[in-house]
């Protein structure tokens, strides 16, 4: 007669005890190297540019701790509150002209009966190009002495701009050139919010005798609000953060004439290797933009509200 040994139930009971544990935790498993690469690549870099802020480190020479005076250099620095006055110029002129010339093109497509697909595709051409390869090409357009927009000027008798050279010329180019790359995103943004609104309302005010004057200002443009908020809050965050279009067309001059301040922090800090200056000048410019950020969330919340 024979029997059982003890040990099999148990053994046979452990198999489906381990493979729930394995099914719990295989997620936690797949996690794994994406956590690792948020840690090492994120929170690490984030931590030490904190770390940066109360040290110096220039090149051919150690940290050294320096406690606030990082900060009190940025605070009494009157290029950083130049630079921080001209950023605030350039997102305020660039992203309230994109929206506005961004909801008229989109309006017009709207109403469009026939290449609206065609219309779309080149509209979304210039956001495809690399920045630096605009800022090349809009460069010598600029030219003074063969310029196509000089020449253009001279033919209709106007006078060459120094475009590039002038004070005031050279930060209208910039914003001009972001115009120019970023309102066709503003356009089909606008484009898909306004093919999103409800029919069944503009029937409804059609019906009752409403001007299409009085139809945009009283449904279009209520029921847009908060998609326009969110696209503005979008193009404003990357206004804040533009470089390559400044590095390329004037070097952030001439003098300090268009030294935005993601320029100022390459200038302030790479130019003389103070890690630590440059990370207190990213942080200042972060802190900047999550103010806008907030400030944008609450204009968004009132709307909707209404």
């Amino acid at each position: 007669m024979s029997s059982t040994p003890a040990f099999v139930p148990a053994a046979s009971g452990a198999v489906p005890r381990r493979r729930d544990w394995a099914e719990q935790n295989a997620k936690y498993v797949f996690l794994m190297p994406a956590v690792l690469y948020l840690i090492l690549l994120g929170v690490f870099p984030l931590l030490f540019s904190i770390y940066l802020v109360f040290n110096s480190w220039q090149a051919g020479s150690g940290i050294t701790f320096v406690g606030l005076d990082n900060i009190r250099r940025l605070l009494v620095d009157e290029r950083f509150w130049d630079a921080t006055v001209r950023t605030i110029a350039y997102v305020v002129l660039a992203a309230g002209l994109e929206l506005l010339l961004g909801l008229l093109i989109a309006l017009c497509l709207q109403v469009a009966t026939r290449g609206k697909a065609a219309l779309r595709l080149t509209l979304a051409l210039p956001i495809l190009l690399p920045p630096i390869a605009i800022s090349f090409a809009w460069k010598m357009l600029f030219d003074y002495n063969r310029g196509p927009v000089n020449y253009f000027l001279e033919a209709v008798g106007l006078p060459p701009v120094l475009w590039l050279a002038g004070q005031t010329s050279a930060l209208i180019s910039l914003v001009v050139v972001d115009i120019w790359q970023w309102t066709p995103f503003v356009a089909l943004a606008t484009l898909a919010a306004l093919e999103s609104l409800p029919t069944e309302i503009y029937e409804a005010a059609l019906v009752d005798g409403a001007g299409l004057r009085a139809v945009l200002r009283d449904i279009t443009l209520p029921l847009l609000a908060p998609y326009l908020v969110a696209i503005v809050l979008l193009r404003a965050i990357d206004a804040f953060k533009v470089f390559d279009t400044v590095y390329v067309l004037t070097g952030g001059g001439p003098g300090t004439a268009t030294e935005l301040l993601s320029f100022y922090a390459y200038a302030a800090g790479f130019r003389t290797f103070n890690m630590g200056f440059t990370a207190t000048v990213a942080w200042a410019t972060a802190i900047m933009m999550s103010i806008v950020f907030l400030l944008y969330l609450r204009a968004f919340r009132r709307i909707e509200e209404v």
